[in-house]
């Protein structure tokens, strides 16, 4: 996802400055141990149980009381042994509760970075969620958010952060293609002329407005191959729905993608929608405008920030499939305007992400 990419990326980037990197990851048990199932080195995983684990409460909360003093001591003697300097924490949740602990018994500093649904999602948590989350991000060093719909919305409801808060806009996680390549066995998957989705299965990225938008499409006349990339939860009831709207034959789920992978997909399609409901940013979309592929996108959270409509990008209404099924339509018809979103968009992820 979207949080694993920015952290090999940033990874990558401390490594070639020359500074020394590691990363951890949730694991299953509540030692450091190296991690090898990664893309890149120097990956290791632990288990920080919460206090709360939904269909378990009691023994959930046992269990986190009983394992706390050997989950902090591992976590204090890696980042000990390792000369830690820093602590970057991505992703706002409880489970920053341990690094807040440690925070005032170590030599480092803790910087948290929020990326989205971690702030969006706070009004529907419950008000003790919300407190305590609070009285951990106290404990930061320096907080900074992805957009600045982003940032206004954690301090909004955290206005003590305002003073270590700060924009860091993401930037584009891959490297500008020299040649719309991808590999043969993916290739022989894609229909001709296909428009691309690529983001998590779930349900803030909107895949169902996505595909009642090519049935409307049909209905009016014309016909779009979708080619989906990525993986969750929602992968069964988006092929039920594809299957139910009677548009299967349209649509190609490819599961997960790897990065060597991606830049093809971008760089042969006819054009890129992203159909969320809710976005901070949306990684995918500077990909697809690196790659000189016209986007299509929701007018929510972080995306307006940098994808201006009509000049590097057509911006529609979150759930409305058919103010969506009209722009696609409109670009698929519109081959001067799709080349000059695609060219616009281009030039300005270059200059400015």
């Amino acid at each position: 996802g979207g949080i694993a990419t920015v952290m090999r990326c940033l990874h990558r980037s401390l490594t070639e400055h020359g500074h020394k990197a590691v990363s951890l990851v949730a694991g299953p048990t509540n030692t450091v141990r190296l991690a090898s199932r990664y893309e890149w080195p120097d990956v290791y995983e632990i288990y920080l149980r919460l206090p709360f684990v939904p269909g378990s409460l009691i023994k959930g909360f046992i269990g986190f009381w009983f394992y706390l003093p050997f989950s902090l001591y591992a976590l204090g003697r890696f980042l000990q042994q390792r000369e830690t300097q820093i602590v970057h924490v991505h992703f706002a949740t409880i489970g920053l509760f341990y690094f807040a602990l440690l925070r005032p018994w170590s030599n480092w500093k803790l910087v948290v970075t929020v990326h989205g649904s971690d702030v969006y999602s706070l009004p529907r948590r419950s008000r003790f969620y919300r407190a305590f989350l609070g009285l951990i991000l106290s404990r930061a060093d320096s907080i900074t958010a992805v957009s600045s719909d982003l940032l206004r919305t954690l301090q909004a409801m955290y206005p003590n952060v305002g003073l270590v808060s700060s924009l860091i806009l993401n930037g584009s996680p891959v490297r500008e293609p020299t040649a719309p390549t991808c590999r043969f066995e993916l290739s022989a998957k894609l229909p001709a002329n296909y428009i691309l989705a690529v983001g998590s299965l779930i349900e803030r990225k909107g895949y169902d407005t996505l595909l009642r938008a090519v049935l409307l499409a049909r209905d009016c006349g014309h016909h779009f191959s979708v080619v989906i990339a990525g993986a969750g939860p929602e992968a069964a009831r988006l092929m039920a729905l594809a299957k139910e709207l009677n548009i299967d034959n349209q649509i190609v789920f490819l599961g997960e993608v790897s990065h060597s992978n991606i830049v093809g997909l971008y760089s042969m399609a006819e054009f890129f929608v992203h159909a969320a409901r809710e976005e901070a940013f949306g990684l995918v979309l500077l990909e697809a405008m690196l790659c000189r592929t016209a986007v299509i996108a929701t007018r929510v959270n972080g995306i307006p920030e940098f994808v201006a409509h009509e000049e590097t990008g057509l911006l529609v209404e979150p759930d409305d499939a058919r103010s969506l099924a009209a722009a696609m339509i409109r670009l698929k018809e519109d081959r001067e305007l799709r080349s000059g979103l695609a060219q616009r968009g281009h030039e300005a992820v270059i200059k400015e992400y």
